[in-house]
């Protein structure tokens, strides 16, 4: 009986084992990205940033991952982050999917350490908004902004690298 039981054991761990070397695998052999950053609006109460997250899964299992929390970097420092949310989303082997579009807002507030010599830079500012072209308004902030996110994938955490932001 206890030979059974100890065999029980064994292919139960061994089990274990294998379907994590496989996560790891399927982790490692993925591709995630940041899809389209974008400035969705501007105006009196502050920058609104949208993004989606492109994942390249070519293998032939399905991933698992939680819905990523996107950050907003200056200098170093965050400035905000996506609201994070318990909602897992399944990818398809053999497949890009885009993940939901993330929105993110800072105040203008938030943007006055990164932005202060903006002042400087008013009259490049105003043409900008009459242009009406919302990535000509970040150009002409030239602020120092990049995108970076977190999640989980098949149970394993994954960071992006800081992307440099092209508005």
């Amino acid at each position: 009986m206890n030979k059974l039981i100890g065999i029980g054991i064994f292919g139960a761990v061994g089990l274990f084992f294998l379907r994590m070397v496989k996560a790891q695998n399927v982790s490692d052999n993925s591709t995630f990205k940041l899809a389209n950053p974008r400035i969705h609006d501007v105006n009196l109460g502050g920058i609104s940033f949208r993004t989606e997250i492109a994942v390249n899964n070519p293998t032939k299992d399905s991933l698992n991952m939680t819905k990523p929390v996107v950050s907003l970097w200056s200098n170093g420092k965050v400035l905000t982050q996506s609201i994070a949310e318990n909602k897992t989303i399944q990818i398809k082997p053999l497949s890009v999917s885009n993940i939901d579009t993330i929105e993110l807002i800072v105040p203008w507030t938030s943007l006055s350490s990164v932005i202060s010599g903006i002042i400087t830079q008013i009259p490049a500012l105003i043409s900008a908004f009459k242009t009406k072209k919302l990535s000509n308004v970040l150009a002409s902030l030239n602020l120092p902004l990049e995108m970076s996110f977190t999640t989980y994938v098949n149970g394993i955490f994954h960071q992006s690298p800081p992307q440099k932001f092209q508005g």
